[in-house]
C-alpha cells in the first residue's frame, strides 16, 4: 500500500475543510427538507473540487480520491446492496408484507397487544429484507388504520411499525446499516450480526412491553362499523407466509458464516422456485421487458440503491485526503490523550456516531463519517471491531429514525396520510416532530449500548483483533494502518 503523504495549501489540517463543508452541506440540505441523495451527490462534487484545489498537488489528490473509492471498504458494500436489492425486491413483489399483516390481523387480542404485534410484525418484515423503509410502507399501510380502528393511539401505532423499521434494519445481515457498519470497522457480516444478536433481542423485548403498555393507555376515540374494518382485513393474504422461508435461510446461512452475496443469491434463487410455482411471483414480475425498457424486481431492486452507490463513492472521495494528509491519525492522537480507559474509549465512540447520527440523520452517511474514529479509537484500546460495528450500527438509529429530517418519521407521516386518504376515519399525522417519544426502540436500543459500555457487559478486549479472511482482510487494512502510522 502507499503510504506517501498527501500535502495540503496551509498543512495537513487543511484537508479538514472539504469533509466539513460536506457536512455542513448535508446538515443545510436536511434542514430545508431537501435530504435526497441528488442533493448530497452536488455537495460532495463541490468538497471534491474544492479539496482539489486546496491540495498541493492535484495529480497526487485524484490519486488518493481513486484509492479511497476503490478501497474494499466502500466496493464490498456496493456489492452487498446490489444482491441485497434484488433480493428485497424479489420479497416485496412476492407478497410477504400483506402475508406479515394477515398474521398480525389474526391476533388481535386486544389494543395494547395489536400495537406489540404491530411492533413484531414490522419487525419480522425489516429484518427479512434489510429495509426499516419498506416496513413503514408496507406495513403501515394496512396495520396502521387498523389499530387506529380497534382504538389505539395514532401516535403508538406510528411508533410501533417505525419501532419495527428501526430494530430490522439494525438486525438483518442484509441491511445497508449492518453492511456498512462491518465494511467502516473491517470486519465480517455474520460476525457482527451474532455478536449485536443478544443486545437487539433484549431492546426488542424492552420496546415491546413499553409499546404494548402505551397501546393499553393510550386511546385513538375511533369506532368504525365491522364493514369498514373488513374493508382492511380483506387486503390482507396469508399465502405471503411461506416466502418467510427464504428470508430466514438467508439469516441462517449469513450466522453460519457463509458469503452474504451467497446467502442472497440462494435466498433468491429459492424465492423465485417458491414463488412462481404458487402464484405469488411471475417472470414477468421479477424481470420485465417492454419497448419503453426493462424493469421487474430485479432492475427495481439494483436501480434502488443508485442513489446510495453515487454518494459512497463521492464520499470516499471526501473523507480518503484527510486519512492520506494524516489528519485523522493526528487527530486520533489527540484525542486520546484524554481517554485512559476502555470505557472511557466506548463512550467516546457512542458520542461520537450519535453525533453524527443527530446532525446528519442518515444511517449510512453517519456511520461512514464517524467510522475512522470510531475505529481509530477502538483499536487503540484492543476494543473488538465487531462491538465497536455494533455501537456504529445501533446508536445511529436513535436520530436516524426519530429526528424530522432523516426520512423515516417523514414517510410514515406520508403512509399515514395515505391510511387517512383512503380511509375518511382515519387520522393523518402531520406533525413528525409528535412521533418522537413512540419511536421507542430507536431509543431503546441505543441506551442499551450506552449501558454497556459504561458498566462493561459484553465489552470484549482483543490484544489482536481477529480479521475475516479474503477481501475484508484488505478492508480492515485500508484505514488504520495510515492512522496508527500518523499516531506512532
Amino acid at each position: 500500500m502507499n503510504h506517501e503523504v498527501l500535502s495540503f495549501r496551509g498543512g495537513k489540517y487543511t484537508s479538514l475543510i472539504p469533509f466539513l463543508l460536506m457536512v455542513a452541506g448535508l446538515l443545510g440540505c436536511s434542514a430545508m427538507g431537501l435530504a435526497a441523495m441528488e442533493a448530497f451527490w452536488v455537495v460532495a462534487c463541490v468538497c471534491i473540487m474544492l479539496g482539489m484545489l486546496l491540495a498541493s498537488d492535484s495529480a497526487k489528490y485524484f490519486d488518493a480520491i481513486i484509492h479511497g473509492a476503490a478501497s474494499p471498504l466502500y466496493i464490498t458494500p456496493i456489492f452487498c446492496w446490489i444482491f441485497a436489492g434484488m433480493f428485497a425486491s424479489i420479497l416485496k413483489a412476492s407478497g410477504l408484507g400483506n402475508g406479515l399483516v394477515w398474521l398480525g390481523l389474526t391476533f388481535n387480542i386486544g389494543k395494547g397487544f395489536f400495537a406489540g404485534i404491530t411492533f413484531l410484525v414490522a419487525a419480522i418484515y425489516s429484518t427479512s429484507n434489510g429495509s426499516g423503509s419498506s416496513a413503514i410502507v408496507t406495513i403501515g399501510a394496512l396495520l396502521y388504520p387498523a389499530g387506529v380502528a380497534l382504538g389505539v393511539n395514532p401516535l403508538v401505532m406510528a411508533g410501533a411499525i417505525v419501532s419495527g423499521g428501526a430494530f430490522g434494519d439494525n438486525l438483518a445481515p442484509v441491511s445497508d446499516s449492518t453492511i456498512v457498519a462491518a465494511a467502516t470497522m473491517g470486519v465480517d457480516i455474520p460476525g457482527v450480526v451474532k455478536t449485536r444478536l443478544p443486545y437487539t433481542l433484549v431492546a426488542g423485548a424492552i420496546s415491546f412491553s413499553i409499546i404494548t403498555i402505551l397501546g393499553f393507555v393510550l386511546e385513538s376515540g375511533v369506532s368504525i362499523s365491522t364493514e369498514q374494518y373488513a374493508l382492511i382485513t380483506g387486503q390482507a393474504d396469508p399465502k405471503g407466509l411461506i416466502m418467510l422461508i427464504p428470508a430466514i435461510l438467508v439469516i441462517v446461512l449469513a450466522f453460519r458464516g457463509i458469503n452474504l452475496i451467497m446467502c442472497m443469491s440462494i435466498g433468491g434463487v429459492l424465492a423465485i422456485i417458491m414463488g412462481i410455482p404458487s402464484g405469488l411471483l411471475t417472470w414477468n414480475s421479477i424481470i420485465r421487458v417492454t419497448d419503453t425498457g426493462i424493469g421487474g424486481a430485479l432492475i427495481e431492486g439494483i436501480s434502488g440503491f443508485i442513489g446510495l452507490i453515487v454518494f459512497i463513492i463521492l464520499s470516499a472521495a471526501v473523507i480518503q485526503p484527510m486519512i492520506s494528509s494524516g489528519a485523522v491519525g493526528s487527530l486520533l492522537g489527540k484525542i486520546k490523550k484524554y481517554i485512559k480507559t476502555p470505557r472511557q474509549a466506548e463512550v467516546t465512540n457512542w458520542f461520537v456516531i450519535a453525533l453524527s447520527a443527530f446532525g446528519l440523520c442518515n444511517n449510512v452517511t453517519s456511520q461512514i463519517v464517524a467510522g475512522p474514529i470510531m475505529k481509530g479509537i477502538a483499536e487503540e484500546y484492543h476494543i473488538s471491531l465487531y462491538r465497536a460495528a455494533n455501537f456504529s450500527d445501533s446508536v445511529q438509529a436513535m436520530f436516524g429514525y426519530t429526528m424530522p429530517w432523516g426520512g423515516q418519521s417523514i414517510l410514515m407521516c406520508a403512509t399515514a396520510a395515505a391510511a387517512a386518504a383512503t380511509y375518511s376515519w382515519c387520522p393523518a399525522i402531520t406533525n413528525p416532530l409528535a412521533m418522537i417519544p413512540f419511536t421507542v426502540h430507536a431509543f431503546v436500543i441505543a441506551l442499551v449500548f450506552l449501558f454497556s459500555a459504561i458498566t462493561g457487559i459484553g465489552r470484549k478486549l482483543d490484544e489482536k483483533v481477529e480479521r475475516p479472511e479474503g477481501i475484508t482482510k484488505e478492508v480492515s487494512d485500508s484505514i488504520p494502518e495510515t492512522i496508527v502510522e500518523t499516531i506512532a
